[in-house]
């Protein structure tokens, strides 16, 4: 009987053990910066696309459990629910809350500003306003291809805005994508480091509207890098 306790004991002892594990490594998601935010930790602002601008979240568009998904990978993922903005104006708000972690002594290779479509080309023009070389932006399908609505507003940003980009970039988009692809004219016009990751598993624009493995991995791995 003894014996069986002491199994038992010991049982419960390594589940309260891993269990303490898993959470330590597990990240958050906030919909704004914390106020004081922890310096070790590393940073995703993550945006959405227009989809959920004009009809919500839904099971097609499934933001919350993207943003889960990324907080699942040890990072603090900060993100919430739009409605209908202008680019410039929302890229106001998440440079002065990338600043306010900056001004709270997290290093700028520990924060990242990223999104999908719409939410991607804010972060292009987050870039622009930062001035911070070190920060990080992930571009998920985002700079919109000939004849498509998305390539009015980029081409516009090339000729106006992308020179005063700064930062490092992972861009992304799947090869199926009839809508967005490559930024490489911004960003060469801008002189930064970039890396283009052109995904082959299907779903096309589309592919970012849920919290595909492949996709989110890749983001996460650029997130956490130094």
């Amino acid at each position: 009987m003894r014996l069986w306790v002491l199994r038992l004991g010991l049982a419960v002892w390594i589940c309260i053990k891993l269990a303490l594990g898993q959470s330590a490594m597990a990240g958050e998601v906030l919909n704004t910066p914390p106020s004081s935010p922890d310096p070790t930790k590393t940073y995703l602002f993550y945006m959405h696309g227009r989809y959920i601008e004009k009809r919500g979240p839904d099971a097609d568009y499934r933001y919350a459990s993207i943003l889960e998904a990324l907080a699942k990978k040890d990072l603090i993922v900060i993100g919430e629910v739009r409605g209908d903005t202008a680019f410039g104006k929302y890229a106001a708000k998440i440079v002065s809350q990338a600043r306010s972690l900056l001004e709270a002594g997290v290093p700028v290779s520990n924060i990242t500003v990223a999104g999908h479509s719409k939410g991607g080309f804010i972060s292009l023009i987050v870039s622009t306003r930062l001035g911070e070389s070190s920060i990080k932006y992930g571009v998920m399908a985002a700079c919109g291809v000939e004849g498509t609505g998305f390539r009015r507003p980029y081409q516009r940003f090339i000729r106006k805005d992308a020179h005063r980009a700064k930062g490092r970039f992972l861009v992304a988009w799947e090869q199926g994508d009839t809508e967005a692809g490559k930024c490489d004219a911004a960003l060469d016009k801008a002189g930064v480091e970039y890396h283009n990751e052109v995904l082959t598993v299907g779903g096309g624009h589309r592919l970012f509207y849920e919290p595909e493995p492949t996709w989110i991995k890749l983001l996460a791995d650029f997130a956490l890098s130094k």
